[in-house]
This record gives C-alpha cells, structure tokens and sequence, in this order.
C-alpha cells in the first residue's frame, strides 16, 4: 500500500522563489491554504489550483498519481513511518513537510492529514512557526543520517524506516514532545493560532449564486467558533498550569508523607522526656493530627492522575478546535477560489471536494462536541476534589502548630524530630491556595460552543452541494 502520509501530501503555492542551498525554493502567503485527497492506496482523487501552481504538475499529472509524486529526499522515512502509525488509529497527523515540485524545486508546508472516507485529506499550511520549523528539519538531517547508516549496514528499507522512527521519537523528546501525537496536538493548534493572529480568514463575498452561499455559510462557522480560537492560547496556559500543579501534588505528597514520619518521631522522643499531662496531650494531638494528614496523603494520591488526565482533555480540546478551524479555513477558501475563478466548479470534481472537506467537517464538529463534554465533565470532577484537598490542606494547618506547641511544652523543642516537623509546616501550606486557584481556573474556562449552529450550517451547504449535482 502507498503510504498517504508521503511528503506527497504537503504542498504550498509558487509565488516567488528565493534560493534554498543548491535548489530553489518556492513560497507562498499564509491565506494559500490548500488541500489535496487519496484513496486508500495514496492515488490523488482531488486537489485545488494552489497545489497545482505549487508543486508544478498540470491537474491531469496529478489525478491519478500515487501523492509520493512529490517527495522531496531530504525527508526521513521515520517520519511517514509514525504519521501513517497514527492516521491508521484514526487520528490526525501533522508535520513540517518539504515537497519537491516539477522544477527541481522546494516548497515546505506544515501538514495536516486526517483519514477521510475511503482515503485522506490533507490540508497544508505556510509553516508559521519557523523557528520550531527550522529545529525540526535539523532533527530530520539527523533522522536521515541514521537511516542511512542502517542501510549501509545491510537494513532493509522497511528496517531503516523503522531506525528512523525511533530516532524521531528521541529527537521530538529533546524537543519537549512526547512523540508524533503530542508534536500533531501541541503544533497545529500553535500554527492555526498563528495563521489567525496573522489575519488569515475567510473574506465575504455578495452574491446568491450557489457557491457564494456555501462560502457564506462557511463565513457563518468562522464566525461561530471565533470564541473558539481565542480559546487556544487560553487552552495551552491551563495546559501549562495544570502541568506544573500536577508535579506540586507529587512534591506535596512526599512533603506530607515526610511530616507523617516527623511527627512519629516527635510522638517518640516526647515520651521518652518521661510521662506525664503534656505527653498525654502530644499523643491526643498527634493522633488527631496524623489522621487529618493521612486523609490529605489519601486525597492528592489520585489528584495528579486526574490532573494530568484534565490536562490531556483540555490539550484534546484545543487540538480538535485548532482542527475544526483548519478544515473550515480550507473549505472557505477552496469556495472563495471558485467564486473568483482560481478553481473550475465543473473541473476535477470541485463539488466533491466541498462534499468531502464539509464531511471532513462534520466529524471535526462532532469530535469537538465530545470532546468539550468530557472536558466539562472531568472539570467538575476535578475541580471538586481540588476543593476539598485544599480544604483538608487548611484544616491541617492549625493542629499541626498545636501539636508541636504542645511537644514544645514537653521539653521537646529542641529535639530533632520537632526542628524537623517545624520547617516542614513553617510557612503552612501554600499549595492549598494554588490548588484553590487550579480549580477556579479550571471552571472558570468558558466553552462557547454551540454544536447546533454549525450542524446547521453544515446541513445549509449540503442542500446547496445537492443543488450542484
């Protein structure tokens, strides 16, 4: 099978063309989005004028044509070894992918693919974040050097493929990644944030021609999930926090934990100063105390799991709403450049491809759907029990000082254990604040979605697609 996650499937448009080393590289704007299909076995069913201009191949070249037609060989084969692992389990994959056009050329693109019916569709974008863009195609050098180096040792290509992937999952580590699915997540919802940033949007066009009102229709979604995309950097600073709040409960566990330890001994040495009503206090103390602290210790035990699954959500939130945003860009656009003339409605099967990018959509819109209830469901959860640990925090503070006040009274406050106990909860427990904190921002973070305006302006573009037929 012909692998649709190819550098085939990463094109761009021949604006102007500056040098790149020995080749000549083509660029193009950050409102040329473009988009091309397969079947299953890679053959290009589809692709809009801006590819065709881009990789320099006429449509009927193309049409037909496994999408490898452009590979460009400074690409590793770990790369669509690992995207194609993750199309196949039904995901997206997106990468910084450099394309060969006819010329000899280059074009670099950041890619898209999401499986699409029987095939694939892949939407590229001008790389926003070049200088991610540029560390990334340093790793590659070094993929490639690998795999080359398997081969001259006797690999078979599939074996230095393989060679290849494992040197990109050590290579987007050092990054900061957690592998292919974490770089697709964390980098399309970061180059959408930028194309939009950049201005890029779908322009309105007057007119009650069919395609003007799909366009309108796809300027009616824009619109709908605007507060969306001013959701994404949101998005990724609660990512970050939860992120650092998740290794907090593991530090604090320990801390707690520590103390527990502490104050047995605190619990040793004052009835080892002899008996008496001030270690009879001590020990009521310390067994009120230990208690409160173990049900501390017993509620952040599952905490940084769920933390850290809420984390997960809300990065799966922003992937899908970075991906919605995408294929209704690429949609708007293919109609806007039907509208002006750049693409045929009767050539290439134009009407099928707007049926395949609005199919593509309406899936994109129920993931997100999902993905928002489970995120708003896991945000209660969560939220809740970061309450109550913080409440329990608060509750724990002030025995705590009794009972070392108490140890003190003892004879004991220069023991080891009580200087011990003491610094662990000398300044109290100021992770109950951001705990507190965590939960307000976790359900403070509003969602204005609403699935039945784009289901219905989906369901407006179908009736007019059908009007095409």
């Amino acid at each position: 099978m012909t692998d649709p996650t190819d550098p085939a499937l990463s094109p761009g448009s021949a604006a102007t063309a500056e040098p790149l080393g020995a080749e000549v590289e083509h660029t193009y704007a950050p409102d040329e989005l473009f988009f091309s299909t397969t079947d299953s076995q890679g053959r290009i069913r589809r692709a809009n004028s801006i590819f065709m201009r881009l990789s320099g191949y006429p449509r009927g070249a193309l049409v037909g044509r496994a999408h490898n037609v452009v590979r460009h060989p400074d690409m590793p084969a770990g790369l669509f070894r690992s995207m194609w692992e993750d199309i196949e389990a039904g995901g997206a994959a997106s990468a910084y992918i450099s394309n060969r056009s006819s010329d000899g050329g280059t074009y670099r693109v950041f890619a898209t693919i999401v499986p699409s019916g029987e095939g694939y569709l892949s939407v590229r974008t001008l790389p926003m974040l070049t200088d991610l863009r540029d560390r990334v195609e340093e790793a590659y050098a070094r993929v490639r050097t690998v795999e080359a180096s398997s081969l001259a040792a006797g690999s078979t290509r599939r074996e230095a493929a393989a060679a290849g992937q494992a040197a990109l999952l050590d290579e987007l580590g050092e990054l900061g990644y957690k592998g292919t699915v974490d770089f697709s997540r964390q980098t399309l919802a970061a180059e959408v944030a930028a194309l939009v940033a950049a201005g890029v949007n779908i322009p309105e066009r007057q007119g009650d021609d069919p395609v003007a009102r799909v366009l309108r229709e796809m300027n009616g979604i824009e619109e709908a999930t605007a507060g969306l995309v001013d959701l994404l950097d949101q998005c990724a600073r609660l990512v970050a926090l939860l992120g650092r709040r998740a290794a907090d409960i593991g530090s604090l566990s320990q801390r707690l934990g520590g103390l527990r330890r502490s104050l047995r001994e605190v619990l040793r040495d004052v009835r080892a100063l002899g008996e008496g009503p001030e270690a009879d206090e001590v020990a009521e103390n310390h067994a009120r105390v230990d208690a409160l602290v173990l049900e501390c210790v017993e509620q952040l035990r599952p905490l940084a799991g769920q933390v850290d699954e809420l984390r997960g959500d809300v990065d799966a939130v922003r992937f899908a709403i970075a991906l919605l945003r995408l294929h209704n860009l690429a949609a708007g656009f293919f109609a806007l450049q039907l509208l002006e003339g750049d693409d045929e409605l009767g050539e290439n099967d134009a009407v099928g491809s707007l049926e395949e990018l609005v199919a593509v959509l309406h899936e994109g819109a129920v993931s997100l759907a999902e993905a928002l209830t489970l995120l708003e469901a896991r945000s209660e959860l969560v939220g809740g029990e970061l309450d109550v640990v913080a409440g329990s925090l608060t509750a724990t503070h002030r025995p705590l000082l009794d009972l070392l006040g108490a140890a003190a009274d003892a004879g004991a406050a220069q023991e080891v254990s009580v200087r011990t106990a003491s610094s662990l909860v000398r300044d109290g427990f100021p992770e109950a604040r951001s705990l507190a904190d965590l939960a307000g921002s976790v359900r403070d973070l509003e969602l204005p979605y609403e699935p039945a305006d784009i289901d219905a302006h989906l369901a407006a573009v179908r009736a007019v697609l059908a009007e095409l037929h």
